[in-house]
């Protein structure tokens, strides 16, 4: 009965040392219907069917089309005109000699630099545009990876709570057995049942959150449909792989700082638009009239223009001042955001570093000694139940912050590339 009792009683640190072993892509290999997934894989997937994405180079193809239209020159307009109606002449006159007849063609010309400083704010709107595109990129580079390394601790948390789960199975069936031989009391039996229903309940809510964290990640990749079946393939990411480059060349080479400089320039093409104003245009017409009764056909010109003794586009020009003014301070801002956001998150970077090797080097081999050392305690007669549990539930704690700290330090390592990204690597 006591060798029995040794090999039950050591079972828990072993199965859950076997399924944090296991837990990364084992999975993967047992069961046939997952889809296993790897993060350049899930990268790959949001770059294509990602919905921001998507939205952000519709967006860059108006600006595309925009330039297309602000490089254009106005059209001329045509006109026919009949002058010099003779109704009482109806009946008397042929047709086409009781009015004369005018047509004329208008040529607008812009003065000012107009088309200029339009086609200069659309070329800085399209370079604002095609950055936008890369910093959506960034962004949902770093939500998809945020997903996937939720959802790999997801599956870890899983194969650690069912296999605490099985233990706990396991350790009751033979706990029934030995309380029928009266080799433990009534009241240890019922408090390993009370701890297999804690880990059969904790089974149940770590599905739950797979379940969430699955569909999380396929909403980002466009695989809704899949959801059910994805699991993660690989490793944890490493902070070895962080660059250490100068915040403030990084910030100035991120695509969002690109587009908030972009949209600077744009803003100062739009104020000399609005400059250009108040330079009146000026319509050169060309006209042929034609008049049966008098001198027969004759051609004409002209130039008009607008008189701007009322409008001076003051309004326009003050409103352009102020769109500068307003452009120049997001960028600013843009800018010491960005360089925030990287010092920030190298600095996380090194704190969940330093945690998690914390828990690898020693709260996990500590953890797991103390469960072993007890294990073999109770087997022994030396050790209460209660404090057998004790032990376990401290080792399940530590195991489960372990994840935690793995997750947290990929997670910063995911906001750091996100924060370093320039589009160039």
């Amino acid at each position: 009965m006591r060798g029995t009792k040794k090999k039950c009683a050591r079972w828990p640190v072993a199965a859950i040392a076997l399924a944090l072993w296991a837990a990364p892509g084992c999975a993967a290999d047992t069961v046939g219907d997952r889809q296993p997934i790897s993060i350049e894989q899930a990268l790959a997937a949001g770059a294509q069917a990602n919905i921001d994405l998507s939205s952000a180079r519709n967006a860059s193809r108006t600006a595309q089309a925009a330039l297309r239209s602000a490089d254009t020159a106005p059209n001329p307009t045509l006109s026919f005109n009949i002058v010099s109606f003779r109704p009482n002449r109806i009946g008397q006159l042929p047709a086409d000699r009781i009015s004369d007849d005018i047509v004329r063609l208008d040529f607008p010309i812009e003065r000012g630099g107009k088309r200029r400083a339009r086609v200069g704010a659309a070329q800085a709107g399209l370079i604002a545009a095609t950055a936008d595109v890369a910093n959506t990129g960034r962004e949902v580079q770093e939500q998809i990876s945020t997903a996937f390394y939720g959802l790999m601790a997801a599956e870890r948390r899983l194969a650690l709570f069912s296999a605490i789960a099985e233990s706990y199975r396991t350790s009751q069936v033979l706990g029934d057995r030995r309380l029928k031989a009266g080799a433990i009391s009534g009241g240890d039996f019922a408090r390993q049942k009370v701890e297999t229903l804690r880990a059969q309940s904790a089974v149940a809510q770590a599905q739950n959150d797979l379940r969430d964290a699955q569909l999380s990640l396929a909403v980002l990749i466009g695989r809704e449909r899949d959801a059910a079946v994805l699991e993660t393939v690989g490793d944890w990411p490493s902070a070895a792989d962080v660059r250490a480059i100068d915040p403030d060349m990084l910030a100035d080479r991120r695509p969002d700082v690109q587009a908030a400089f972009a949209r600077v320039e744009q803003a100062r093409r739009q104020l000399d638009g609005a400059h250009a104003l108040r330079h009146p245009d000026v319509t050169a017409g060309l006209q042929l009239e034609n008049d049966p009764n008098g001198v027969g056909s004759s051609i004409g010109v002209g130039l008009s223009f607008p008189i701007p003794i009322r409008n001076r586009y003051r309004g326009e020009v003050a409103a352009a001042s102020t769109g500068v003014n307003q452009a120049e301070a997001l960028a600013a801002k843009a800018r010491a955001v960005a360089v925030a956001e990287i010092v920030i998150a190298r600095r996380a970077v090194d704190t969940t570093s330093q945690r998690r090797i914390e828990f690898d080097t020693q709260q996990l081999p500590a953890a797991r000694k103390a469960a072993q050392t007890a294990e073999f305690s109770y087997a022994q007669g030396a050790l209460a139940l209660l404090d057998l549990l004790d032990a376990r539930r401290t080792l399940q704690s530590v195991e489960l912050a372990a994840i935690d700290a793995r997750n947290d330090e990929a997670l910063a390592i995911a906001r750091l590339r996100a924060a370093e990204f320039t589009g160039e690597q």
